[in-house]
């Protein structure tokens, strides 16, 4: 027994040293295009399964076999690069080029870590501010994003101003509470709290009067708007909480850019006519005399001083229909825009 672990001890210190010169070490510094050290960059030996990441100096350190001579570095919101190794090379200094297009597919989720939008577990929608718009300006952001987000429901129940709009992105999601979404303007939450007019008290889910309620981004202009997200899997509840149990609209709106100066001007045109009007009764000088008249000689006096009024009026042409002089001629609309950007 002791002479074979001899044996095998023996053989062990012949081949330790082969062992180890079969693989190297590479080490570096891994920076951005500013020169900031990266943290955490994925460091892998292309055609393997080692790998490193690097430290908070943005410093590393990997063996990698003889056989082997590329590194795979890969860094969420940059290029991922392949750089060629060789035993004996000097510590090395990379620099990660952004990738704006990629970053641009990046989620962050409420565990603070990020993954590619094909494997995210989470319904996303984006809107951006010219498909938002398009030709012409709506006027509320909740109208513009009408048939352009799939799944979510947007219906108008209602045709007073800045009101009258029901989102529904998860559908009745509270049987006692709101069912609107929570609506993130530039990080900045705005109540979604419904407040019909005339109420001192909140509407519930189930009220009557919650699908008018005034809109809380009805002041927002959609022209105004960069982009909009929408929120509505389990991502959404792991940011914002209980909040966000009927989903989440981000909306990020338009911000100043360097450069050279920029002037865009925007024009709507347009014509208002009414489609249906209320209508006015129509009397002749019998109903007239018959509505202000009645059974003893006074009454019957006034029926008859009314019908001679009315009568006369009439040749005078004092009939009036007020709702065709309001509504009746065809209105001219526009709405002028003028941005400057720049400088």
């Amino acid at each position: 027994m002791l002479s074979t672990l001899t044996h095998w001890r023996v053989a062990l210190c012949l081949l330790l040293p082969t062992i180890l010169l079969a693989q190297y070490p590479v080490s570096g510094t891994v920076k951005d295009g500013t020169g900031e050290p990266l943290v955490g960059v994925s460091i892998l030996v292309v055609g393997t399964t080692t790998g490193t990441v690097t430290d908070f100096e943005g410093n590393f350190e990997v063996q990698i076999p003889d056989d082997r001579s590329q590194l795979r570095l890969s860094y969420t919101g940059f290029a991922t690069q392949v750089v060629d190794v060789e035993r004996d090379i000097a510590p090395l200094d990379i620099t990660l080029e952004e990738d704006v297009a990629n970053l641009e597919q990046v989620v962050v989720t409420g565990l603070a870590s990020t993954i590619k939008r094909s494997n995210l577990a989470n319904a996303v929608s984006v809107v951006s501010g010219e498909e938002l718009t398009g030709i012409t300006s709506q006027q509320t952001v909740d109208g513009a994003l009408y048939g352009k987000l799939t799944g979510v429901n947007i219906v108008q129940t209602s045709g007073a101003p800045g009101g009258g709009y029901a989102v529904r992105l998860r559908g009745v999601s509270s049987l006692s509470g709101n069912n609107q979404p929570l609506f993130i303007v530039d990080g900045v939450y705005i109540s979604n709290l419904e407040l019909p007019s005339g109420s001192s008290s909140a509407s519930g889910a189930n009220d009557g009067t919650e699908e008018t309620a005034s809109n809380r981004i009805a002041d927002l202009n959609p022209d105004d708007i960069e982009s909009i997200e929408v929120l509505k899997g389990a991502s959404a509840a792991a940011i914002y909480g209980t909040r966000a149990n009927a989903g989440v609209v981000i909306i990020t709106t338009k911000k100043g850019t360097s450069g050279r100066t920029k002037v865009t001007f925007n024009q709507d045109l347009g014509f208002n006519t009414i489609i249906r009007k209320v209508g006015r009764r129509t009397f002749t000088p019998e109903q007239i005399e018959a509505e202000f008249g009645g059974a003893n000689p006074d009454q019957q006096a006034a029926g008859r001083q009314a019908r001679a009024d009315y009568e006369a009026a009439l040749a005078r042409g004092e009939i009036f229909d007020y709702e065709d002089i309001i509504y009746g001629e065809e209105g001219f609309i526009t709405d002028s825009r003028l941005k400057v950007s720049g400088g």
